[in-house]
């Protein structure tokens, strides 16, 4: 199945335009942006995954999540992984979740 970018299916036109329309309102650009940033983290961690050349089955073996869980942090934008189950999955693809400041500009 081919990778799906979430943030392209949701941000349709009209999405796009209540963007720019309400870009200058702090809380609407905070969320908007707190949205593309967990698009980006699923986006990644599927990368990662797939450049292993590994399946969510493979994962769940690994982990004990179940391949429905796997498929909820990679793709399902309407529910937030628990911070354990990304720290699971990361740790099964090789990598490891980390704090970084971020450039404020």
């Amino acid at each position: 199945m081919p990778s799906v970018d979430v943030t392209e299916i949701i941000m349709n036109d009209e999405a796009k335009e209540l963007e720019v329309a309400y870009s200058n309102d702090p809380k609407v650009r905070a969320a908007i942006d707190q949205f593309k940033n967990e698009c980006r983290l699923r986006r990644e961690l599927v990368e990662a995954r797939k450049n292993k050349k590994m399946t969510q089955i493979q994962i769940g073996e690994i982990t004990g999540l179940t391949q429905q869980v796997i498929s909820r942090i990679e793709t399902n934008t309407n529910i937030c992984p628990s911070l354990k189950n990304l720290m699971i999955y990361a740790n099964a693809i090789g990598y490891e979740l980390t704090l970084q400041q971020k450039n404020n500009t």
